[in-house]
């Protein structure tokens, strides 16, 4: 994005991994996949909504298992019980993952989340990983036997990982067995032998299994997480998950228990300003709570919050160092100029502007988002604040910042959030929607608490 790396103090991720959308860091489990109906928050701020589809119908469930035996895949990506893993055997810490490949949440978790576990975790020793089905959705169940019918030719994790990085492709289509076939293909897989596995169905009866195991493990949502055989409620950010790895490799080496890693929301520093999400914030980074906002710069309603409301939240809250403001960008479809607005936003960011050229796009909305030449007329803010032209236009020009604001508004649409402004107040690990009507309440109460 560019976005930001997610890289908490002495990890550093050597390849760069944009571990980005802090936010959805969050709804990958407190808005994770479910086959049955999420609880209604109890309290204000509430939990984010759900990032996937409702639960299937009975007409879409997993098939019913078979007869037929259960044949576990073997290989050197499996433990001697047929789950496919990564690390040392002998790792003192186990995390099981139950996941479904048509769970948007689940691809969300293997694209961003698991390289920095692999990194802190599995390739430190301190832990193994193994992979359990937990296929509800329509097409998943089929989906996974294709990973196991890959992994008899040692492709289990290159299978699993282009129909997590492809799910929007293959789920979409009607014949998606022909879609993941031209994967195994792609992949220089023997077709023979993966065609007559998949087709034949050897894998179902296995599949259904694992379903099961995950449900007598207490399992009803995914992505779901056992550490050591501890099951992690839902609603348990993934930080949260690391953490108990961290306790549970400290008990079996009888070394203190380490303090909790930062959040994606909390300051980087090593970027003055940001986040470790790669998001901008103004106010002390010792504040004891957190406002987020997604905004869209062409939007009325949010410019009015800009104007009259947001000036009382900064001189109560944000001045007197009780609160940080932070800022995720969510333009309409239809405010196409406001998509340049933000990116403009970001380039100054990298000047260390971002916030004069927030208030100022706010401030002049009805001049640019009209101009004929919107990047032209940004470019016109930047000469107004100072900044240096030729970064900034090259910024602008190359669409730099295109992957951030992008990203962003991923993160709302799939969690189907209605239009900026949106808020939402971070206090630790917890972050909670609360509307604008209610804003300055949830604010009060949590401070009070």
């Amino acid at each position: 994005m560019n976005l930001g790396h997610f890289h908490p103090k002495g990890y550093r991720h050597p390849k760069g991994y944009r571990l980005y959308l802090g936010l959805l860091i969050v709804a990958l489990i407190l808005a994770a996949c479910s086959p049955k109906a999420m609880p209604e928050p109890t309290a204000a701020p509430t939990p984010l909504p759900p990032t996937d589809t409702p639960a299937p119908t009975a007409t879409s469930a997993p098939p019913t298992p078979t007869t037929r035996p259960i044949v576990a895949p073997s290989g050197p990506e499996y433990t001697a019980e047929g789950k496919p893993f990564k690390g040392n055997a002998d790792a003192p810490v186990t995390l099981i993952e139950f996941s479904d490949f048509q769970c948007p949440a689940c691809a969300a978790y293997a694209t961003e989340i698991e390289p920095f576990l692999e990194e802190m975790y599995i390739e430190t020793g301190k832990a193994r990983f193994i992979f359990k089905d937990f296929q509800f959705h329509q097409k998943a169940p089929k989906a996974a036997e294709a990973t196991h019918c890959a992994g008899e030719q040692g492709q289990f994790w290159a299978m699993r990982e282009k129909l997590f990085t492809s799910q929007q492709e293959w789920s979409q289509e009607s014949d998606f067995l022909e879609v993941i076939k031209g994967y195994a293909e792609e992949m220089g897989l023997d077709m023979a032998q993966f065609n007559d596995c998949i087709d034949s169905g050897k894998y179902a009866p296995y599949v259904q299994a694992s379903m099961e195991e995950g449900k007598k493990a207490g399992v009803g949502w995914t992505p779901a997480f056992l550490v050591n055989d501890e099951l992690m409620p839902s609603g348990t950010p993934p930080q949260q998950v690391f953490h108990m790895i961290e306790v549970a490799y400290a008990e079996s080496a009888s070394q203190p228990t380490p303090t909790p890693l930062p959040t994606m929301f909390d300051a980087d520093p090593e970027r003055p300003g940001y986040t470790y999400g790669g998001d901008a914030f103004r106010g002390s980074k010792e504040a004891k709570i957190g406002l987020l906002e997604f905004v869209d710069f062409q939007s009325p309603a949010n410019r009015k919050f800009f104007l009259e409301e947001w000036p009382e939240l900064e001189e109560e809250y944000v001045e007197p160092g009780e609160m940080r403001f932070i800022v995720k960008h969510f333009p309409a479809s239809e405010h196409t100029a406001a998509f340049k607005a933000a990116q403009a936003a970001e380039c100054a960011g990298q000047q260390e502007a971002f916030w004069e050229m927030h208030d100022l796009l706010f401030q002049q909305q009805e001049e640019w988002s009209q101009a004929d030449d919107v990047p032209a007329k940004l470019k016109e803010y930047a000469d107004e604040l100072g900044l240096d032209a030729d970064p900034f236009a090259a910024c602008l020009e190359e669409g730099q910042m295109e992957e951030k604001v992008d990203g962003d508004v991923a993160i709302a649409q799939d969690n189907e959030f209605p239009p900026a402004p949106q808020f939402f107040i971070i206090q630790g690990q917890r972050v909670g929607y609360v509307p604008l009507d209610q804003l300055q309440g949830a604010i009060e109460e949590l401070l009070a608490r």
